[in-house]
């Protein structure tokens, strides 16, 4: 597909997955189990689909967004604050099932995420049937994250596969690793941190890997038809290889003046904007490219109290 058949499309990107009101108490001293320990609350929309929506938005992309909120005043905050970013929000269902979902994160002084909390019931009602209309909106790319229930998932890579959508999978925690399709035909990107990597090695018995790795994980779920996998791995940097590729490659964070981490939350939402937005604008690029750029939006984000940074702007791609 060339730029002008993408510019004929509804969306560039449509994600689909987690809406949330996101709460972060961060401790405002070292943290103490079985006590209550003092810290800065703040409040703020969040959900792993929705915080890529917002910045691919932010990067100046036509973004359309598909989730299950309920029929509260969290729906109508969350819904107001995608329309003034310009998001597509015609797939997001209302459901009188459940309340909107929500994602507490307990951070330590230094902002790194020491325990999180999701109620994501809506978001697991999201089943095949009632994804089908996304079949009828097509996009250059799509986003799912794997907050999605494992049947849908399965059902979304089966669809990518037969309508040639390009389709970019998300994890979202470690316990979520069991849902990632068998068959992996129709999953062209799959992004994924170390933890999240051991979690689906040890999910999936693969006995022959004694150190999971990026080049030894590649080359079992490419047998499924994965055709390339975005290993992000923190300070240390991203592993990442193709279909094509002996073995994987490193990049290491680009060394910036300001290297303050504040809050680590939605670093990978944005890396993962990143890879997405840079697929789009420049697809004759090598992976190497795509994942530094995609590194960019993950630095400013760590150093942002935002979930997403305001300062991802689109001359960032």
């Amino acid at each position: 597909m060339d730029r002008n058949d993408i510019n004929l499309l509804p969306f560039d990107v449509l994600c689909i997955g987690g809406i949330n009101l996101d709460r972060k108490l961060k401790a405002l001293a070292p943290l103490q189990s079985a006590s209550s320990n003092p810290c800065v609350a703040v409040q703020s929309p969040g959900g792993v689909a929705r915080n890529v929506a917002e910045n691919l938005a932010r990067l100046g992309l036509r973004v359309g967004l598909a989730g299950h909120l309920g029929r509260d005043t969290a729906a109508q905050g969350l819904l107001a604050s995608l329309h003034e970013l310009g998001i597509d929000t015609r797939h997001c269902l209302a459901s009188d099932s459940g309340a909107t979902g929500s994602y507490t994160a307990v951070l330590d002084t230094k902002g790194q995420l020491v325990l999180g909390m999701a109620d994501m019931a809506l978001t697991e009602m999201l089943s095949p049937g009632l994804l089908e209309p996304l079949l009828q909106t097509r996009a250059a790319l799509w986003l799912a994250d794997m907050n999605l229930p494992e049947a849908s998932l399965a059902w979304l890579t089966e669809s990518a596969l037969a309508q040639s959508q390009r389709l970019v999978m998300l994890a979202v925690s470690e316990p979520k690793m069991s849902r990632l399709p068998q068959d992996l035909r129709g999953l062209d990107t799959l992004v994924l941190n170390q933890g999240e990597l051991a979690a689906l090695a040890a999910h999936r018995d693969w006995r022959t890997i004694s150190d999971v790795d990026c080049s030894s994980a590649f080359a079992l779920l490419q047998a499924s038809g994965l055709q390339r996998l975005v290993v992000t791995q923190g300070e240390s940097g991203v592993s990442f290889i193709e279909a094509g590729q002996a073995t994987s490659s490193h990049l290491k964070p680009e060394l910036v003046r300001d290297t303050t981490v504040r809050d680590v939350s939605g670093a990978g939402d944005a890396f993962c904007a990143g890879v997405c937005a840079s697929y789009l604008r420049y697809p004759q690029d090598a992976l190497a490219l795509h994942v530094q750029r995609a590194m960019r939006l993950a630095a400013l984000t760590v150093q942002s109290e935002h979930s997403v940074s305001p300062a991802i702007t689109p001359d960032l791609i």
